[in-house]
């Protein structure tokens, strides 16, 4: 059943009674139009960007839905629960959205909200596909992948990814840490599915960095919504689904690392070239000879800059013995790095990765990630997570790795 709204230039909300008993709450901006867009926030929630831009669509035309689904299933926030969103839920918020065909919709998400709506989109045509009600799917650098991947490991993305057959257009951040793994991801997606992609350049992520780049950018966003309106929409696409081709289930549902582990990845030690923060060139080809611990980052990530007291400390204990700790920032001005380090004292050489190569060739994927190479040169243990670097026993795995 779904409440009489009142519309106007703030949001209005509905609640919807799906037929598996979910009661979905969505805030909607705008009146009556077509088509719709169901927006779903990603695990983090909405932002006010988020609104923002929906305000925007409505003033050029659009009527947008956008709906938090893991506060509105009572799920903790995180990557994990958008995986764990039921498909069927998010299939039958698009028939209540469309009330049963009568309004085209555009669906977007971005982030790990790509999941669910990726997904709920593969269930609807299962279930009821009729007619193409849906155009197609926008997705703002969408993460796709089935867990964070052991280091030194390529990610592999959800089953949906290779089913996906409606339309898809990609707002790529280009400055977001999964940049590099687009490709693979398109790969992925293009089997059954036209796709679209454009490269936000200068921007980490349009609904929460503040780079100027970024904001002119959220400025044109909703115009530029609009416009691949008219681009998937000419595009037709099967009514029947693909079939999701099952995936062998992960051993470590989260994907991240707790402790520094023995390093088991595929890929070894990165030859870089890179300049500090003072503009200082460091050249690394040969790492044999020394321990070394690499240390990608960025100061956007709170646990990267919880642990980097705990680096500081591990570099003064190794102090007088063969021993390097280098940290590489992930795609960040070496002025902002500056200003970061007035606050937040760091004690080893940060380099700057402009374009987040150098992180791509080692293959990181979550933030931060921290290879330590033993003396012979080959990566003898690895972490996804942040740790605590000063313990008895990390210090005791570097000693040992010296003799």
């Amino acid at each position: 059943m779904l409440n009489s709204p009142v519309y106007g230039i703030e949001a209005i909300q509905r609640s919807l009674e799906l037929p598996s008993g979910h009661e979905i709450v969505a805030d909607i901006y705008g009146k009556e139009g077509h088509p719709r867009v169901v927006w779903l926030g990603p695990g983090g929630g909405l932002s006010d960007r988020h609104r923002q831009v929906a305000k925007e669509l409505a003033n050029i035309g659009l009527q947008v839905w956008q709906v938090d689904l893991t506060e509105t299933l009572f799920l903790p926030r995180g990557a994990q629960a958008m995986r764990d969103i039921p498909a069927k839920v998010v299939a039958e918020l698009i028939h209540a959205v469309s009330e049963g065909g009568k309004y085209k919709l555009l669906l977007i998400s971005g982030f790990n909200g790509a999941i669910p709506a990726l997904r709920g989109v593969h269930a609807w045509q299962t279930l009821e596909a009729r007619q193409r009600t849906i155009l197609g799917v926008v997705l703002f650098s969408p993460y796709l992948f089935t867990q964070v991947p052991n280091l030194g490991e390529a990610p592999q993305f959800v089953d949906v990814a290779s089913a996906t057959s409606v339309p898809v257009y990609i707002f790529q951040s280009e400055k977001n840490s999964n940049r590099w793994h687009l490709p693979a991801m398109i790969e992925q997606l293009q089997r059954h599915a036209p796709v679209y992609t454009e490269i936000m350049s200068g921007v980490t992520s349009l609904f929460y960095d503040k780079a100027a780049q970024t904001l002119k950018k959220l400025h044109i966003i909703a115009d530029k919504i609009k416009k691949t309106i008219s681009l998937l929409s000419i595009q037709s696409y099967p009514l029947k689904a693909e079939p999701l081709i099952k995936l062998k289930p992960a051993e470590n549902k989260l994907g991240l690392d707790y402790r520094l582990k023995a390093y088991q990845g595929k890929i070894q030690a990165q030859a870089f070239s890179l300049h500090d923060v003072s503009g200082k060139l460091y050249t690394e080809t040969d790492f044999k000879g020394k321990v070394s611990v690499i240390n990608f980052w960025a100061s956007w990530c709170p646990p990267c800059v919880e642990e980097i007291p705990s680096l500081n400390r591990m570099r003064q204990k190794m102090q007088g013995k063969p021993f390097q700790l280098i940290s590489i920032n992930y795609a960040e001005s070496a002025e902002s790095i500056k200003r970061f380090m007035k606050k937040i004292a760091i004690d080893f050489p940060v380099l700057i990765d402009p374009e987040g190569k150098t992180a791509a060739s080692w293959k990181v994927v979550a933030f931060p990630s921290t290879f330590v190479i033993g003396p012979d040169g080959k990566i003898k243990y690895g972490v996804n997570a942040a740790i605590h670097w000063d313990t008895k026993e990390v210090i005791q795995k570097m000693e040992a790795l010296l003799k």
